[in-house]
Protein backbone atom coordinates (compact mmCIF):
# COMPACT_ATOMS: atom_id res chain seq x y z
CA UNK A 1 0.00 0.00 0.00
CA UNK A 2 1.00 3.79 -0.65
CA UNK A 3 -1.48 5.30 1.00
CA UNK A 4 0.43 7.39 3.89
CA UNK A 5 3.35 4.61 4.04
CA UNK A 6 5.75 7.45 5.24
CA UNK A 7 3.63 7.63 8.23
CA UNK A 8 4.50 3.69 9.14
CA UNK A 9 6.57 2.05 11.47
CA UNK A 10 7.18 -1.68 13.04
CA UNK A 11 4.91 -2.08 16.52
CA UNK A 12 4.24 -5.73 16.83
CA UNK A 13 6.97 -8.37 17.49
CA UNK A 14 6.52 -11.79 16.24
CA UNK A 15 4.36 -14.01 18.45
CA UNK A 16 3.36 -11.43 20.55
CA UNK A 17 -0.12 -11.00 18.31
CA UNK A 18 -3.61 -11.47 20.13
CA UNK A 19 -6.80 -11.44 18.03
CA UNK A 20 -9.51 -10.44 20.11
CA UNK A 21 -13.10 -11.83 18.87
CA UNK A 22 -15.10 -9.11 21.01
CA UNK A 23 -15.36 -5.45 21.10
CA UNK A 24 -13.71 -4.78 25.07
CA UNK A 25 -11.14 -2.65 26.02
CA UNK A 26 -7.99 -3.73 24.84
CA UNK A 27 -4.40 -3.30 26.36
CA UNK A 28 -1.14 -3.85 24.49
CA UNK A 29 -0.70 -5.46 21.24
CA UNK A 30 -4.36 -6.94 20.54
CA UNK A 31 -6.06 -7.66 17.03
CA UNK A 32 -9.50 -6.68 17.06
CA UNK A 33 -11.15 -9.50 14.60
CA UNK A 34 -15.13 -9.18 14.62
CA UNK A 35 -17.86 -8.95 12.10
CA UNK A 36 -18.11 -5.11 10.38
CA UNK A 37 -22.09 -5.42 11.98
CA UNK A 38 -20.59 -5.93 15.56
CA UNK A 39 -18.19 -2.61 15.39
CA UNK A 40 -21.57 -0.68 13.25
CA UNK A 41 -24.49 -2.33 14.15
CA UNK A 42 -26.47 -3.75 11.32
CA UNK A 43 -23.55 -2.27 8.59
CA UNK A 44 -22.00 -5.68 7.15
CA UNK A 45 -19.72 -5.64 4.53
CA UNK A 46 -22.84 -6.40 2.00
CA UNK A 47 -24.70 -3.68 2.71
CA UNK A 48 -21.46 -1.49 1.32
CA UNK A 49 -21.87 -3.52 -1.55
CA UNK A 50 -25.52 -2.95 -1.61
CA UNK A 51 -25.00 0.70 -1.50
CA UNK A 52 -25.18 3.26 -5.16
CA UNK A 53 -22.41 5.23 -3.60
CA UNK A 54 -19.08 3.30 -3.04
CA UNK A 55 -17.58 6.14 -1.43
CA UNK A 56 -19.73 5.79 1.94
CA UNK A 57 -16.86 2.70 2.34
CA UNK A 58 -14.14 4.98 3.10
CA UNK A 59 -16.53 6.58 5.92
CA UNK A 60 -17.71 3.67 7.05
CA UNK A 61 -13.93 2.09 7.83
CA UNK A 62 -13.00 5.81 9.55
CA UNK A 63 -15.87 5.75 11.82
CA UNK A 64 -15.59 1.95 12.50
CA UNK A 65 -11.89 2.98 13.01
CA UNK A 66 -12.59 5.40 15.82
CA UNK A 67 -15.01 2.63 17.51
CA UNK A 68 -11.98 0.40 17.54
CA UNK A 69 -9.51 2.99 18.93
CA UNK A 70 -12.44 4.22 21.00
CA UNK A 71 -11.50 0.41 22.94
CA UNK A 72 -7.63 0.62 22.83
CA UNK A 73 -7.27 -1.25 19.05
CA UNK A 74 -4.62 -0.15 16.42
CA UNK A 75 -5.25 -3.06 14.36
CA UNK A 76 -8.95 -4.17 12.78
CA UNK A 77 -9.27 -7.36 10.40
CA UNK A 78 -11.50 -6.40 8.22
CA UNK A 79 -13.01 -7.36 4.50
CA UNK A 80 -12.64 -10.65 2.38
CA UNK A 81 -10.61 -11.49 -0.82
CA UNK A 82 -14.16 -13.56 -2.08
CA UNK A 83 -17.08 -12.69 -3.50
CA UNK A 84 -20.77 -13.57 -3.15
CA UNK A 85 -22.06 -17.09 -4.82
CA UNK A 86 -25.64 -18.63 -4.51
CA UNK A 87 -26.17 -20.33 -1.51
CA UNK A 88 -23.01 -18.32 0.43
CA UNK A 89 -23.15 -19.57 4.07
CA UNK A 90 -21.63 -16.41 5.07
CA UNK A 91 -23.42 -13.51 2.83
CA UNK A 92 -23.09 -10.36 5.04
CA UNK A 93 -19.19 -11.38 5.07
CA UNK A 94 -19.42 -10.88 1.32
CA UNK A 95 -19.22 -7.29 -0.58
CA UNK A 96 -20.47 -8.44 -3.82
CA UNK A 97 -20.75 -10.72 -6.80
CA UNK A 98 -18.63 -8.23 -8.44
CA UNK A 99 -14.91 -8.71 -7.75
CA UNK A 100 -14.17 -5.33 -8.91
CA UNK A 101 -16.65 -3.85 -7.29
CA UNK A 102 -15.32 -5.88 -4.14
CA UNK A 103 -11.95 -4.41 -4.86
CA UNK A 104 -13.02 -0.90 -4.82
CA UNK A 105 -14.59 -1.24 -1.59
CA UNK A 106 -11.60 -3.12 0.19
CA UNK A 107 -9.70 -0.11 -1.29
CA UNK A 108 -11.69 2.59 -0.15
CA UNK A 109 -11.63 0.77 3.29
CA UNK A 110 -7.97 0.40 3.60
CA UNK A 111 -7.99 4.78 3.13
CA UNK A 112 -10.36 4.73 5.53
CA UNK A 113 -8.79 2.96 8.48
CA UNK A 114 -5.60 4.73 7.95
CA UNK A 115 -7.01 8.06 8.12
CA UNK A 116 -8.76 6.94 11.43
CA UNK A 117 -5.21 6.15 12.79
CA UNK A 118 -5.69 2.47 12.44
CA UNK A 119 -3.98 -0.06 10.82
CA UNK A 120 -6.29 -2.34 8.37
CA UNK A 121 -5.20 -6.47 7.94
CA UNK A 122 -7.44 -7.75 5.39
CA UNK A 123 -9.04 -11.09 6.02
CA UNK A 124 -7.66 -13.49 3.66
CA UNK A 125 -9.15 -16.80 5.10
CA UNK A 126 -11.51 -19.16 3.00
CA UNK A 127 -11.95 -18.88 -0.56
CA UNK A 128 -10.16 -16.40 -2.52
CA UNK A 129 -10.91 -14.90 -5.60
CA UNK A 130 -8.55 -14.07 -8.06
CA UNK A 131 -9.89 -11.21 -9.96
CA UNK A 132 -10.29 -9.72 -6.26
CA UNK A 133 -6.59 -10.34 -5.59
CA UNK A 134 -5.92 -8.97 -9.61
CA UNK A 135 -7.69 -6.02 -9.19
CA UNK A 136 -6.20 -5.14 -6.10
CA UNK A 137 -2.40 -5.17 -7.60
CA UNK A 138 -3.81 -3.29 -10.13
CA UNK A 139 -5.08 -0.35 -7.75
CA UNK A 140 -1.64 -0.42 -6.42
CA UNK A 141 -3.65 -1.26 -2.81
CA UNK A 142 -2.70 -3.68 0.08
CA UNK A 143 -2.55 -3.81 3.60
CA UNK A 144 -1.46 -6.55 6.17
CA UNK A 145 -3.24 -10.07 5.60
CA UNK A 146 -4.41 -12.43 7.62
CA UNK A 147 -4.33 -16.06 6.53
CA UNK A 148 -4.52 -19.42 7.71
CA UNK A 149 -1.13 -20.82 7.26
CA UNK A 150 2.30 -19.89 5.83
CA UNK A 151 0.97 -22.12 2.45
CA UNK A 152 -1.52 -19.90 1.83
CA UNK A 153 0.16 -16.78 2.26
CA UNK A 154 3.00 -18.23 -0.01
CA UNK A 155 -0.10 -18.98 -2.77
CA UNK A 156 -0.71 -15.40 -2.62
CA UNK A 157 3.29 -13.92 -2.94
CA UNK A 158 2.80 -15.88 -5.86
CA UNK A 159 0.80 -14.23 -7.57
CA UNK A 160 1.78 -10.90 -6.77
CA UNK A 161 0.52 -9.82 -3.37
CA UNK A 162 3.41 -9.19 -1.37
CA UNK A 163 2.75 -8.04 2.06
CA UNK A 164 3.20 -8.61 5.80
CA UNK A 165 0.98 -12.06 6.80
CA UNK A 166 -0.11 -12.96 9.97
CA UNK A 167 -1.53 -16.42 10.44
CA UNK A 168 -4.47 -17.32 12.71
CA UNK A 169 -2.38 -18.69 15.30
CA UNK A 170 -0.63 -15.27 15.47
CA UNK A 171 2.16 -16.27 13.63
CA UNK A 172 3.81 -13.27 11.61
CA UNK A 173 5.29 -13.34 8.10
CA UNK A 174 7.01 -10.18 7.64
CA UNK A 175 7.17 -7.06 9.76
CA UNK A 176 3.36 -5.61 11.16
CA UNK A 177 3.33 -1.92 10.82
CA UNK A 178 1.59 0.73 12.47
CA UNK A 179 0.85 4.35 11.89
CA UNK A 180 2.78 7.01 13.88
CA UNK A 181 0.21 9.86 13.05
CA UNK A 182 -3.17 9.11 14.63
CA UNK A 183 -6.09 11.84 14.64
CA UNK A 184 -7.87 12.62 18.16
CA UNK A 185 -10.55 9.88 18.45
CA UNK A 186 -14.08 11.24 17.67
CA UNK A 187 -17.15 9.21 17.58
CA UNK A 188 -19.86 11.89 17.02
CA UNK A 189 -20.54 10.79 13.80
CA UNK A 190 -20.41 7.27 13.97
CA UNK A 191 -24.53 7.25 14.14
CA UNK A 192 -24.95 9.09 11.38
CA UNK A 193 -22.46 7.31 9.10
CA UNK A 194 -24.27 4.05 9.96
CA UNK A 195 -27.64 5.33 9.35
CA UNK A 196 -26.74 6.56 5.81
CA UNK A 197 -25.15 3.27 4.81
CA UNK A 198 -28.60 1.62 5.61
CA UNK A 199 -30.42 4.16 4.26
CA UNK A 200 -28.53 3.60 1.31
CA UNK A 201 -28.84 -0.14 1.08
CA UNK A 202 -32.43 -0.28 0.57
CA UNK A 203 -33.18 -2.54 -2.63
CA UNK A 204 -36.14 -3.21 -4.80
CA UNK A 205 -35.39 -6.94 -5.78
CA UNK A 206 -39.23 -7.06 -7.51
CA UNK A 207 -42.63 -5.34 -6.50
CA UNK A 208 -44.71 -9.13 -7.55
CA UNK A 209 -43.88 -10.10 -3.49
CA UNK A 210 -45.27 -7.74 -0.94
CA UNK A 211 -42.31 -8.65 1.74
CA UNK A 212 -39.41 -6.86 3.07
CA UNK A 213 -36.39 -9.29 3.69
CA UNK A 214 -33.83 -8.42 5.69
CA UNK A 215 -30.23 -9.50 5.72
CA UNK A 216 -31.50 -12.20 3.09
CA UNK A 217 -29.29 -11.14 -0.12
CA UNK A 218 -31.01 -14.69 -1.98
CA UNK A 219 -34.75 -13.47 -1.79
CA UNK A 220 -36.02 -13.01 -5.86
CA UNK A 221 -38.58 -10.26 -4.90
CA UNK A 222 -39.83 -8.05 -2.25
CA UNK A 223 -37.69 -5.49 -0.72
CA UNK A 224 -34.02 -6.01 0.83
CA UNK A 225 -32.58 -4.27 4.31
CA UNK A 226 -30.26 -4.95 6.41
CA UNK A 227 -31.70 -3.97 9.38
CA UNK A 228 -35.21 -4.67 11.35
CA UNK A 229 -34.68 -0.94 12.95
CA UNK A 230 -38.06 0.29 12.73
CA UNK A 231 -37.08 3.48 10.49
CA UNK A 232 -35.45 1.45 8.03
CA UNK A 233 -38.56 -1.04 7.62
CA UNK A 234 -40.86 2.05 7.15
CA UNK A 235 -38.38 3.30 4.41
CA UNK A 236 -38.33 -0.27 2.93
CA UNK A 237 -42.15 -0.23 2.65
CA UNK A 238 -42.48 3.11 0.93
CA UNK A 239 -40.16 1.58 -1.88
CA UNK A 240 -42.34 -1.93 -1.65
CA UNK A 241 -45.33 1.01 -2.29
CA UNK A 242 -43.48 3.06 -4.86
CA UNK A 243 -43.86 6.39 -2.21
CA UNK A 244 -39.75 6.19 -2.63
CA UNK A 245 -37.37 4.81 -4.97
CA UNK A 246 -35.08 2.38 -4.15
CA UNK A 247 -31.34 3.60 -3.01
CA UNK A 248 -29.06 0.36 -3.35
CA UNK A 249 -27.99 -2.42 -5.74
CA UNK A 250 -29.04 -6.10 -5.52
CA UNK A 251 -26.26 -7.82 -4.51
Amino acid sequence: MVLAISFWSSSIAAGSIEFRDQLSFCEGSCVLNVPLQRILKDVSLLALGCNQNVEIARDVAYVAGMVARSYGFDHVVFGTLDVLTDNDPNPLGKISRSPFITAQIISLMIEGFVSAGVMPILNATGRINLDVVRSLLARKMSCPTLVEDEGKANRLREIGFNVAFITENGELLGRLPSLNVKPPIDLSDVERIRRKVLEGAIVLLNRSVSKISVNDPFMRAGVLVFSDEEWILKLAEQVLKGEKPSTGRAP
